[in-house]
This record gives C-alpha cells, sequence and structure tokens, in this order.
C-alpha cells in the first residue's frame, strides 16, 4: 500500500469501513447504520483516520449521492431520520408580494425565503412530514404583536394576511385587522426540513460509507475512499451475502453477457428541484398532475426527469409485437418479460434505452431473494409511442467515445477478500471499480482487433464476439 517507507504513496486511499449494515428500528422514518473501525484494518495503518462520511441516494444503488453528515463520524453508528428546524426570519417591506394595493385584491402576501414549509414532525413514531396548510403551523408578529393569519401555502411558503377586522366576543367589537407598514417589523417563524427519509411509495434508500484521514497535500486537509469502491447498502436489505450467492449473481451476469442485451437505464427523479410545467404553483399542487409535454421535467415533477443512463445488459425480448387499433389511432403494441441483474436497481416508472434508441417503459418489478438479498431482477417493459415526451430525453456522452475501439463494463461483486479486507487492484480506472457509481456511456461500441488490417477484420459489438473471433 505505501510507496516508499511506512507512508502511502500520493495515488493510495484508505480502505472503507467493512461490514457496514443497514437496519431499521422499527420507527418510521428512520434508519440506524453500522460498521466497522476503519482505523483497525491493517491496510489503513499508514493512516491518521479521523472518521467516516456517510452519503445517501434516494434514486439508485448507482447514485447520485449526496452526503448527509455535517462532519466526519468518529463513532461506529449514525442514525438516520426525518427532521426538520423552526427558522425564523424579519420579513422587509420590498419583500411583500401584495400590499393591499393588488389589481384585483387587497390583500396582504408574502413568501417565506425557505421553502417549503412544513408541519413540525413531533417525537417519536416519527409522521412523514407535509407541507404547511394551517395558519396554526406558522406564528407571525407585527411590531411585536402576534397576528393571527388567513391562509398558508407550504409549496410556495406564500402568507396570506387578514385585511378584514374582526368581532371580538369578549369586547363584543370589532377590532381592525393588524397589518403592516414600511415601517413595521414584521418576523415570521416556521418549520423547514433539515433532512427527509422517504418512505412511501415503494422508496429504496442507497448508502454508501467512506472512510476519512488526514492528508496534508490536499486544499482540505483530508482524503476519503472513492464511492465507487464503497460497497452501497440497501433499505431493504436483511443481511449480508454470503460467497455462494455472490457466486450465483456472478454467474447469473456471465450468462448474461454471452447472450443479453446492453440497453441504458434511466431512473425516475422522486426528488430534486421542483418543475412547474409552466402552470400555477397552487393550481398544479391542486391538479396533483405534472405536465407531459414539459421537455424539463419530462412529466417526472423534477428539473432534469431522469437520472443515468447507466449501462446494464437485460435478456433479449422474445414477445410478439403487433400493431393494434383503438379510439385513438394504431399504436405499435411489444410488451413482456425481461430480467437483469442486481444492479442498478429499478422500479416501476423507470426508463429503457435499446442501441437502436428504442424507448421502454419498466413496469411493476419483481426481485427475487435469499434472505433478502436481492440475486435478480425481474420486470416487464412496454414500447413507448413515438409522440411520447420521453422519446426526448437526451442522452449524453455517447459521442465522446473514439471508436472503433472496445469497452469493458463495471465489474461488479469482486471476490471475497481473503484477509477480510478489499484489496484495491494496481489500477483505479472506473471500468476496474468493485461498485460502480454515477452514469456512464459505454455504447456503442466496435472491436478493433490491432493486428488485423482494417479491410479483413470481422468486428462486433461487444467484448464477447472479439473473444470468440480472436
Amino acid at each position: 500500500m505505501s510507496g516508499a517507507g511506512w507512508g502511502p504513496a500520493p495515488g493510495d486511499q484508505p480502505l472503507p469501513p467493512q461490514n457496514g449494515s443497514l437496519v431499521s428500528p422499527y420507527i418510521s422514518g428512520v434508519l440506524d447504520l453500522n460498521w466497522d473501525d476503519p482505523a483497525l484494518l491493517a491496510k489503513n495503518a499508514a493512516y491518521t483516520v479521523v472518521g467516516v462520511n456517510i452519503y445517501r441516494s434516494d434514486t439508485s444503488d448507482r447514485g447520485p449521492f449526496y452526503r448527509i453528515n455535517e462532519f466526519p463520524v468518529g463513532g461506529t453508528f449514525y442514525r438516520d431520520q426525518t427532521t426538520n428546524v423552526q427558522v425564523t426570519e424579519t420579513v422587509s417591506w420590498a419583500d411583500w408580494t401584495y400590499k393591499g394595493d393588488g389589481p384585483n385584491t387587497s390583500q396582504y402576501s408574502f413568501a417565506t425565503k425557505q421553502r417549503p414549509a412544513v408541519k413540525q414532525v413531533p417525537e417519536p413514531p416519527f409522521d412523514q412530514p407535509t407541507a404547511a396548510n394551517n395558519p396554526t403551523d406558522v406564528i407571525l408578529t407585527i411590531d411585536g404583536v402576534e397576528v393571527p393569519v388567513h391562509s398558508v401555502f407550504g409549496p410556495t411558503g406564500e402568507i396570506v394576511l387578514i385585511n378584514q377586522g374582526t368581532f371580538n366576543v369578549v369586547t363584543e367589537k370589532m377590532e381592525p385587522a393588524i397589518l403592516p407598514t414600511e415601517d413595521s417589523v414584521v418576523e415570521i417563524s416556521y418549520w423547514v426540513n433539515r433532512n427527509h427519509i422517504r418512505t412511501t411509495l415503494d422508496t429504496n434508500l442507497f448508502y454508501r460509507l467512506t472512510t476519512v484521514v488526514l492528508d496534508s497535500d490536499t486544499p482540505s486537509g483530508y482524503k476519503e475512499t472513492g464511492l465507487e469502491w464503497c460497497k452501497p447498502l440497501l433499505s431493504n436489505t436483511m443481511e449480508d451475502m454470503d460467497y455462494i450467492w455472490r457466486e450465483a449473481v456472478r454467474r447469473n451476469a456471465w450468462i448474461l453477457q454471452q447472450g443479453g442485451e446492453r440497453v441504458k437505464i434511466f431512473i425516475r427523479k422522486t426528488t430534486g428541484v421542483p418543475c412547474n410545467c409552466g402552470l400555477d404553483p397552487k393550481t398544479k399542487e391542486y391538479l396533483g398532475q405534472h405536465s407531459q409535454r414539459c421537455e424539463t421535467c419530462y412529466g417526472t415533477g423534477f428539473v432534469g426527469g431522469y437520472e443515468g443512463p447507466y449501462e446494464a445488459i437485460i435478456a433479449p425480448d422474445d414477445f410478439e409485437r403487433r400493431v393494434s387499433q383503438n379510439s385513438t389511432g394504431r399504436r405499435d403494441e411489444h410488451s413482456g418479460e425481461v430480467f437483469m441483474g442486481p444492479s442498478p436497481v429499478v422500479t416501476q416508472r423507470d426508463l429503457i434505452v435499446k442501441q437502436t434508441n428504442e424507448r421502454y417503459s419498466i413496469g411493476p418489478a419483481r426481485r427475487p431473494t435469499n434472505r433478502g438479498n436481492m440475486l435478480q431482477q425481474h420486470f416487464t417493459i412496454s414500447s413507448i409511442d413515438e409522440q411520447d415526451i420521453r422519446n426526448k430525453i437526451p442522452l449524453d456522452g455517447v459521442s465522446d467515445f473514439i471508436r472503433p475501439q472496445t469497452r469493458y463494463g463495471f465489474r461488479q461483486y469482486p471476490s471475497m477478500p481473503v484477509d477480510g479486507e478489499l484489496s484495491f487492484p494496481p489500477s483505479t480506472a472506473p471500468d476496474q471499480a468493485a461498485y460502480p457509481e454515477g452514469p456512464d456511456s459505454q455504447t456503442p461500441m466496435q472491436t478493433d482487433k490491432q493486428p488485423w488490417a482494417a479491410g479483413t477484420q470481422q468486428r462486433g459489438r461487444t467484448p464477447v464476439y472479439e473473444n470468440q473471433n480472436e
């Protein structure tokens, strides 16, 4: 591991924490992570280990991953849970959307700086935070006097004041509405999400743990394990996979290498920057349906629409094609069940793109397991009509490769290490990564036999063809 003496070489990196586990404490919105101390690993003895960074993805086991801890965790346990925090901010006169001078309304309203505003999450058992929709979800003061509000719309943080006098049942008199002026001091207190664990609609969460060490050669003074060498932890896995089933997954992958079809998979976003689809925010919230013609979110409701593409191999489809006639015209119907390996994890409404640029929507997924360990994924795919907005999703990166050449995909599930520690290969190139992370665009490709003349060699599209026709 070291280049000279007992110190690490410049290109070395620490080993990730071993024996990571992700378990539920039977509380909604809470997950517990445990791992072994990475400082005890023999190959990390050359470093000064300061802790562990935790990365989470709400989309796929290949990312994108985001760090959820503010500082490296020095222990071997971390609880990831749904939390929110109360914020208080001052509303200046320029922040008001309406000041009683609107063209069609005399209301006073403004929008909070942080959004969405949510309801306070109670103590365990935790509930999923919902957008604020009740006047009691916020506290508004004008010149130190607490003032009730008329309505709250949490997704956009819109607060509307009461601009009419109210009847006081105690004094039996009408009291004028308390409204701000240009010199008023207005403060608003509300709750926003600090961390949100989604538990709805077959949501899977994915984690990776990295070892953080001191390194004076980096601007930050720290260095950590690359994510591509950190094993993903899945929220639906009950125990670690042993070597027998690991070998079974590897052999299934070999079968797909020989006879499968290389495709690209787009994972539908379930979190991200909301897209307004050109609609009024309230209309979109109450309608509950995003525009299927929006080229910003492609009908998903989040900017970008999909994560990926991720390289994968699926079993070739052998189901029929037919043209059907219905009230809207003729359409090509081509659907059936295929299977693939355990990575990347797909769910219903994800998207498959073949090398012919045919696009298929993924239907309900079936995941055969052994003691909770995912071995394969079986799902139906259905062809997408040419007019569907998903046909406009761009496939970036394929033009960056020079053809002809052979590009091998990521290798998955490395061999069991003899000493219980993962060993890095001589080259840490992405195609040698133990656990792939991030999208890639490896196809299309052509094999190239260097000793053969360009006019006589037979070129295929896969490493299998190249190996069979040497």
